[in-house]
């Protein structure tokens, strides 16, 4: 019986001892484990604490330091205009500042520095305080800073640099042109003083320089040459003209070389809103004027093109009439029989109204029209010359038109960049687009030149041979020996007083017989170009001689 309900699953003693010691190794196990888990779980916790705490640390010693200092900003920068030879235009000039912190020691040193009544006066609102000197100071509470100075007072080319408004953004000229390169380089400089929780300067804290980026060499090179445009800026201001302007260029390359502009403005103190340079201080350069006899070297050209002999000839009455109207010569003078040599000497117009006669008039517009007549002239992407005016093919049907065409009257207008880019043409036969720029400067101060301009032939050799030795004639006659140009007198149509204004030019290149330099100059209301302007353009090509010696 016993056998027999006896159960199947029924294990022996020692089966037992075994199955129990299994599982008690299994709870063990995995006792083990869970505490692994634990402890790592713990650790990980206890590392995102420590970190948070960290953090948090770090963020309230931050938030303390900057709740507990007095910052003074000494200056805000801008990327740098240089000239072609990577010489600062701007900033022109620098300054030493004194920043000052309030606190007894450093009264002393300004009292020192300054006299009491200006060091009192300078930290009298408890803030740190700026002051201009001229001596150098570096103390635990005061220290000076060279500080640049956009327009200072050696400041050059001042309407083609242009200005910036109160919150450095370029607005007119070369600061406007370049007004997103010039900001990508811009910087500041400032002075962190350490306080306690009452704004007290703390003693021996020190301080604190924070320099961003405020010495960038970054910005724009100009083709402008600092010495000639210092030439042309003293002969301009000896000149005694009250309202014009010199301009220069290679008449190899095209590069503008100098502009100088009467009359100047007031750009305003430094890091307040400055003034536009505008009527009536814009940049005469850049208008468009009646040009006159300057013109007909240009005609000239063109008829001797055209197969015109050199020897042709007419004979000047001192007046002439086409269809109703009657054109005098300057003056009314009768020049008698007249070559182009002395028509140009003479500045004769009869004679070039006749010359007008023996061409194509609306060839001629063409021609005028490739050279740049009657369209804006760009130095460089943002900055150009007005396009002034070219008579239509319409307006050269009639006998008047194309007589006041062939002395630069009637409805001719140009600028003085136009004028200058016409004589650097006549002076090589090929005519080079003006340029400004000579290219980008990266953050290390290296160039990045620009490609330069493929000149176009527009004379032949032999027609430029006999403009340049016609054209050193003409200067000779009204004392400019070192050149070769033309005066001009335009009459305007503005009167002032019952007196007719008139437009007194100069343009011509230097050496005459191997140019190098072009220069035009402008009076906007002078007496005739041979007394205003042709001195001038003689004074410059022989300073210029001389600093090349």
């Amino acid at each position: 019986m016993e056998k027999f309900f006896r159960s199947p699953c029924r294990i022996s003693f020692f089966d037992k001892e075994r199955l129990i010691k299994t599982k008690q190794n299994e709870v063990k196990k995995m006792y083990r484990r869970m505490t692994a888990l634990f402890a790592a779980v713990c650790v990980l916790l206890g590392a995102l604490l420590w970190r948070t705490m960290e953090v948090g640390a770090s963020q309230s010693a931050q938030a303390l330091r900057q709740g507990h200092t007095r910052t003074l900003t000494v200056g805000t920068s801008r990327g740098v205009i240089y000239d072609r030879k990577l010489r600062p235009l701007a900033p022109s000039d620098e300054r030493l500042l004194a920043a000052a912190a309030p606190c007894k020691a450093a009264l002393e040193t300004l009292t020192a520095a300054f006299g009491k009544d200006e060091a009192l006066r300078m930290l009298e609102s408890g803030a740190p305080a700026l002051g201009e000197t001229q001596t150098e100071i570096d103390t635990p509470f005061v220290r000076t800073f060279a500080v640049p100075v956009r327009y200072g007072a050696h400041a050059l080319a001042a309407h083609l640099i242009g200005t910036v408004d109160g919150e450095g953004r370029g607005t007119s000229g070369i600061e406007r042109a370049f007004d997103e390169v010039l900001a990508a380089h811009s910087g500041s400089l400032a002075v962190r003083f350490p306080v306690d929780a009452a704004g007290r300067v703390l003693p021996g804290e020190g301080k604190e320089i924070v320099d961003r980026n405020f010495r960038a060499k970054g910005g724009v090179a100009l083709t402008i040459d600092a010495d000639l445009q210092r030439i042309t800026e003293q002969a301009l201001a000896a000149s005694g003209i009250q309202s014009g302007c010199i301009v220069m260029a290679d008449v190899n390359t095209g590069e503008l070389l100098a502009l100088a502009s009467v009359p100047g403005f007031d750009r305003g103190a430094p890091g307040t809103a400055l003034q536009s340079a505008r009527s009536p201080f814009s940049d005469k350069a850049l208008g468009a004027y009646s040009v006159g006899s300057v013109f007909k070297p240009l005609l000239a050209a063109f008829a001797l093109e055209q197969g015109v002999s050199p020897r042709f000839s007419y004979t000047c009455t001192g007046t002439c009439r086409i269809g109703d109207t009657r054109f005098p010569c300057f003056g009314g003078k009768a020049h008698g029989r007249q070559t182009l040599r002395q028509a140009l000497e003479n500045s004769c117009n009869t004679y070039f109204i006749r010359l007008m006669q023996e061409i194509d008039a609306t060839a001629f517009r063409s021609f005028c029209e490739s050279l740049g007549f009657g369209a804006p002239l760009p130095l460089c992407d943002g900055l150009a010359a007005d396009g002034g005016k070219l008579p239509d093919t319409r307006d050269l049907l009639l006998p008047g038109e194309r007589a006041n065409l062939a002395f630069g009257q009637g409805k001719l207008l140009a600028s003085p960049l136009q004028m200058l880019s016409v004589y650097q043409t006549l002076a090589t036969g090929k005519q080079i687009p003006l340029t400004v720029l000579r290219g980008p400067v990266d953050a290390n101060g290296v160039l990045q030149p620009e490609v330069p301009f493929a000149g176009v032939r527009r004379l032949s050799d032999k027609t430029t041979q006999s403009l340049r030795k016609l054209l050193a004639a003409s200067a000779k006659a009204v004392g400019a020996p070192q050149g070769a140009g033309k005066t001009g007198t335009a009459q305007s149509g503005i009167f002032e007083n019952g007196k007719e204004v008139c437009r007194t030019w100069f343009a011509g290149f230097f050496p005459a017989k191997a140019p190098k330099y072009a220069v035009v100059i402008l009076n906007e209301n002078g007496v005739s170009g041979a007394k205003d302007c042709a001195p001038v353009f003689a004074g410059i090509a022989e300073s210029v001689g001389n600093t090349e010696r």
